[in-house]
């Protein structure tokens, strides 16, 4: 389980259980759960009881905003046997439970998205370079699908989870994308699939669209891609690393890179 902190400039201990604005949100404390995958979910794949009594205890304990695990997209992805899965029959019935328990303590609640590997129109293990038009088309129909099974859940908002090294990073990643076509290339090429399933969402929804997106080797590309987001309807900003989490150390150089970065998406 991960928390991270909602900064303005400067921030002390005491401010942080202070009721920041978060987009449409006043929210109860800086504090924003975010999760990986750590599904307890049975067998048959129901939520289990501890997950309800997890997202009950975060609610009432000063938590400003949650984000779920993972919601894996599609079956027989890197992490679907340990996820919750957007097509499960129960999948409304018991997440309209969560956002319930989680809205009554005044929080909201973000659904976390995605997927690793890219298996549509019956083909397997698809590579960035290898996506046909109507390959995207698939999976910006899913995406909006996703969305509106999110939307009946009772969720106030959806994050793309399009960092750390979910497939959509890997499209916008300049080093593993070379396509010569509208969606590869230059910046906006390479990030058209994802502002086109933005649009859609916030056409079909009144879901908060948060991105959880990669600080890239470039940055100057990275805060580019950035920018792109929320000109074009991304309402928040998770910056990320295409590593786990992880990867950071007490100690080393790149200890303070993601605050760093903020400061310029902020400006």
């Amino acid at each position: 389980m991960y928390f991270y902190i909602i900064f303005d400039n400067i921030i002390s201990m005491k401010s942080i259980f202070d009721n920041p604005n978060f987009g449409e949100f006043k929210l109860n404390s800086r504090i924003v759960r975010t999760g990986l995958w750590e599904s307890q979910d049975e067998l048959q794949k129901n939520l289990s009881a501890d997950i309800f009594l997890r997202y009950e205890t975060l609610a009432k304990n000063n938590v400003g905003l949650i984000t779920t695990e993972l919601i894996s997209m599609y079956t027989h992805d890197r992490f679907s046997d340990y996820t919750h899965y957007i097509n499960s029959p129960n999948f409304v019935r018991e997440f309209k439970e969560v956002t319930s328990i989680v809205n009554q303590y005044n929080v909201p609640i973000f659904a976390q998205v995605g997927f690793v590997n890219c298996n549509v129109n019956g083909k397997q293990m698809l590579e960035v370079n290898d996506l046909t038009i109507e390959d995207i088309r698939k999976i910006q129909a899913d995406y909006l699908m996703t969305a509106k099974k999110v939307a009946f859940a009772g969720f106030d908002g959806i994050q793309l989870s399009i960092g750390n090294n979910y497939y959509l990073s890997r499209i916008m990643n300049p080093f593993e994308n070379q396509r010569t076509d509208d969606y590869g290339g230059n910046t906006y090429n390479r990030v058209r699939i994802v502002l086109e399933i933005i649009k859609l969402i916030k056409k079909t929804t009144n879901l908060h669209v948060n991105c959880r997106v990669n600080l890239y080797q470039d940055e100057e590309d990275s805060l580019e891609i950035c920018k792109l987001l929320a000109d074009n309807g991304a309402d928040s900003l998770q910056i990320t690393k295409f590593l786990s989490p992880q990867y950071f150390r007490k100690g080393q150089d790149n200890q303070n890179m993601l605050v760093d970065f903020k400061d310029r998406v902020a400006i």
